[in-house]
């Protein structure tokens, strides 16, 4: 093949790769969505079922052949990363025995189901064994690669490319010796921080006011993003002019629906300003899971809890529960958005004390993965490490192990990039100080300012420049984790005068 032939040949190649994982991706929506839980059977063996078609294109000798021919090719340097990420994933097909590989897609399929009927029954017993299955199955897969460290390492590097125990154990080492006890002073401070105002009876149907008054502001488009409600908030790109986010309300909580969708919205905000030629490559959506948390984490946190955020918004809230927050000023407020309670949720964690959720989950991982880990009291071994680390103690099991939706789909080595990518944002937070006036852009409705750096720096390059390489552009330094470590002492020492 020569040069044209080649790429002809990708994208036509591509494009029917993509049909398959369109469909598959809107089943998955669906069924976390809209669609009703008794079909849940029928849809997973069906997706199973596409899955296995994919595979088999995939894996065809012919298409095999002139893939791995494109591999030794010089197509430019876009066209060359983007062969090298694919063929990183083809690894995932051709290792794997098709049976093994469909039997993969219809246990995680089945046990998200599980997951979600054992997290509303409260019944750890319901979800154990499917979680045992799953393990040992992750690691089964593992094992038909060729390993160059331990199953963890593997991963942990299918997350966020390059990382691994040694450099995610350096990192949660800083977390640990640096806030672990500067949370415990926070928590003994003189100054404490009542937000009880927030955890009211509000009503879910005026939350959706107040999430039409947030997407209004952070300039949302309706005509590329939709959203949804969910048991677990997530964001999934269907292309780049299709992404679909989804919130959870609670009653008895103002801000979890808000810092949700604000959150959801960095990463689809990331998906929708990637560079349009990039449109149907693996570069153009595989950006890396630790660069994807660095959007989301700083849309959510590093700008979602500033007050210029909130210096027009508040009022308009206001508006919509005048009963409940009728003698909230916006300093208060702020006070309430940004206090620190240790708690068992990790998606309600306020900033400070949320590496330590995630520092907690990779520490099980870590165990189970290794095998030193005692499945049968698995959920006690958790409450055990909340009660050490942060002094709290789940009683249930949906407010323990059961919270979270991902392990039940064998996502791991993913929790660790919600730190890292938290971390990542740090760094990129102070470049974007040093660019343009946020908090003046923030305070005169003009996010479309912050959009535009993102893009600029960020988004437009799509998963062509990795994180390093990012961080080197925009920050002229590597990664270095006590931006993250300093921001958050900075922060917290003025909120509590420490």
């Amino acid at each position: 093949m020569n040069k044209d032939e080649a790429i002809a040949f990708y994208k036509k190649f591509k494009d029917k790769c993509n049909a398959f994982e369109l469909a598959n991706t809107t089943i998955m929506f669906d069924s976390s969505t809209i669609a009703p839980k008794k079909g849940s059977d029928y849809r997973i063996k069906m997706a199973a079922i596409l899955s296995g078609e994919e595979f088999d294109y995939i894996c065809d000798p012919t298409n095999l052949n002139k893939l791995y021919e494109l591999s030794t090719m010089d197509l430019g340097s876009e066209m060359n990363e983007e062969i090298r990420q694919y063929m990183k994933k083809v690894e995932n097909y051709v290792k794997l025995p098709r049976d093994f590989f469909i039997q993969w897609e219809e246990l995680r399929g089945k046990a998200s189901v599980v997951w979600e009927e054992a997290k509303h029954k409260n019944d750890w017993h319901l979800f154990k064994d499917i979680l045992k299955e799953l393990i040992e199955m992750s690691k089964k897969r593992v094992s038909y690669f060729d390993l160059p460290a331990t199953p963890y390492d593997f991963m942990l590097d299918e997350y966020e490319e390059g990382m691994n125990i040694q450099r995610y154990d350096e990192f949660f080492h800083l977390i640990k010796t640096k806030l672990l006890p500067f949370i415990k002073q926070v928590q003994s401070a003189k100054k404490q921080i009542n937000d009880k105002i927030l955890h009211q009876y509000y009503a879910p149907k005026d939350q959706e006011k107040v999430m039409d008054l947030l997407k209004e502001y952070m300039n949302y488009d309706k005509s590329v993003c939709y959203m949804g409600v969910s048991e677990h908030p997530f964001t999934s790109d269907f292309s780049m002019k299709d992404v679909r986010i989804t919130t959870k309300y609670l009653e008895n909580s103002l801000v979890s629906s808000i810092f949700s969708i604000i959150h959801e919205y960095g990463h689809a905000l990331y998906m929708l300003q990637v560079n349009e030629k990039y449109e149907g490559l693996e570069i153009g959506r595989n950006m890396s899971s630790g660069m994807h948390e660095s959007q989301s984490r700083l849309l959510e946190n590093y700008i979602g809890r500033r007050r210029s955020f909130w210096v027009n918004n508040f009022e308009e809230v206001k508006k919509i529960f005048p009963e409940q927050l009728k003698d909230v000023s916006l300093d208060t407020f702020m006070d309430m958005v940004n206090c620190s309670q240790a708690s068992l949720i990790r998606t309600e964690a306020d900033e400070l004390t949320y590496p330590i959720h995630i520092l907690i989950r990779y520490e099980l991982e870590k165990q189970f993965i290794n095998d030193t880990i005692d499945y049968e009291h698995l959920d006690e071994i958790w409450a055990d490490k909340y009660e050490e680390y942060l002094g709290v103690r789940p009683t249930q099991v949906s407010e323990g192990i059961l919270q979270d939706i991902h392990w039940s789909d064998a996502s791991f080595g993913y929790f660790p990039t919600y730190a890292l990518g938290s971390a990542y944002a740090a760094q990129f937070f102070a470049a974007m100080k040093r660019d343009i006036d946020v908090d003046a852009a923030l305070s005169k409705n003009d996010f479309g300012q912050i959009a535009q750096w993102l893009k600029e720096n960020i988004h437009q390059y799509g998963s062509y420049l990795n994180a390093d390489q990012i961080l080197q552009k925009v920050c002229h330094e590597s990664f270095d984790p006590n931006y993250y470590i300093d921001y958050l002492i900075e922060k917290y020492s003025k909120l509590y005068e420490l």
